[in-house]
């Protein structure tokens, strides 16, 4: 049987947001592109925050502080992380074989394009480059796996200090960030010789993963403290929709090539207080939250990429890319949401 203590609004969040994701990639044409970009800015930093939320929490409303204790906890999810990462990132560098290869390409000069100095190091200080994206499927969307990879090793390392430091920290490279695109709308400067209108410059392990895991992990502390926050669910919804309007706004105003917005942290802490004063009894949406949204965050990009290819290859018409939102959205349910609903339905039947 299921667990009752589980927070099924949470799943049924993470459910939602990924399906605000695969349409960012999956583009939907119009006015309402603005609106789901928007919204979009505050799903994967909900995804880390929540991270944070459970990472040092045991059942039972207790919460970890001393530093073995946190190192072990971390370590465990870490080993965890690091197994689907492998699995993952293995399934996306096959494809990109497969592609290059049918295109003819040497498979010399396929490992010299993926695996050159100057990619690696893009990817350790930034998470990105040819190491996790290319021209086969053009999105480094795995680039959320190995910003937590670095943050749990980060939060082993500096355990002892971690409850000393962590709210200054998300204080400082928070307003980092915002200097930083800042620069990048009124005085574009080149750190590391690369422009900082670069996604990636500002978009990384250190600008936003450390500061929404720590988030996460203060809001897990402020939780146990207070008990029973139950009161907050008003002023949570109020936070939630003007994190959402504040986001929109901003997108306006400062164009998409922002990636956090002031309305990306309120929108996040509003849900985070939301999951906790809020009760979700449905089934649908906890399932696929905790059964598939994972595997639709990791693999959606392969389908578009798939669904791309095909058009290229006249294999698909190219009338039927203006529904590629709609597509990729039903592929996605027949691959990873129909199973975990049938196997829902058996055990609690």
């Amino acid at each position: 049987m299921e667990r009752k203590s589980e927070n099924r609004f949470i799943y049924a969040i993470k459910f939602i947001a990924c399906i605000f994701i695969v349409t960012t990639h999956a583009r939907f044409s119009g006015p309402l592109w603005n609106i789901v970009f928007a919204i979009d800015h505050c799903c994967v930093p909900f995804f880390l925050a929540v991270s944070g939320r459970f990472l040092l929490y045991n059942r039972g409303m207790s919460n970890i502080y001393d530093t073995a204790t946190i190192r072990l906890k971390t370590k465990n999810s870490l080993i965890r992380l690091l197994k689907i990462t492998g699995v993952v990132y293995l399934v996306h560098l096959v494809f990109s074989f497969c592609f290059y290869m049918a295109q003819k390409t040497p498979v010399l000069e396929w490992l010299k394009m993926k695996f050159n100095p100057y990619e690696a190091w893009v990817f350790f200080m930034f998470n990105s480059g040819r190491f996790i994206y290319d021209g086969s499927y053009v999105f480094d969307h795995l680039w959320y796996l190995f910003v937590m990879i670095y943050v749990y090793i980060l939060i082993y390392i500096f355990a002892p200090v971690l409850r000393k430091w962590y709210k200054g920290l998300v204080v400082i490279l928070l307003c980092l960030l915002f200097f930083g695109e800042w620069l990048q709308i009124y005085y574009p400067i080149r750190p590391f010789g690369i422009n900082i209108n670069t996604w990636y410059v500002l978009r990384n392990w250190l600008f936003v993963g450390i500061p929404f895991v720590l988030i996460g992990i203060i809001f897990s502390d402020y939780v146990y403290k207070k008990g029973d926050i139950s009161n907050m669910k008003v002023p949570a919804i109020i936070m939630t929709v003007v994190g959402i309007v504040s986001s929109y706004v901003e997108l306006l105003i400062f164009g998409g090539d922002t990636y956090i917005y002031l309305g990306s942290i309120i929108t996040t802490i509003g849900l985070l207080f939301l999951s906790e004063c809020s009760s979700y009894n449905g089934w649908i949406l906890y399932t696929l939250g905790k059964k598939a949204s994972s595997n639709i965050y990791f693999y959606h990009v392969l389908i578009i990429a798939v669904l791309d290819i095909s058009a290229q290859n006249g294999l698909i018409p190219w009338d039927v890319l203006a529904f590629k939102p709609i597509l990729v959205m039903i592929i996605c349910f027949v691959l990873f949401c129909i199973k975990p609903l049938i196997e829902y339905r058996k055990r609690n039947s």
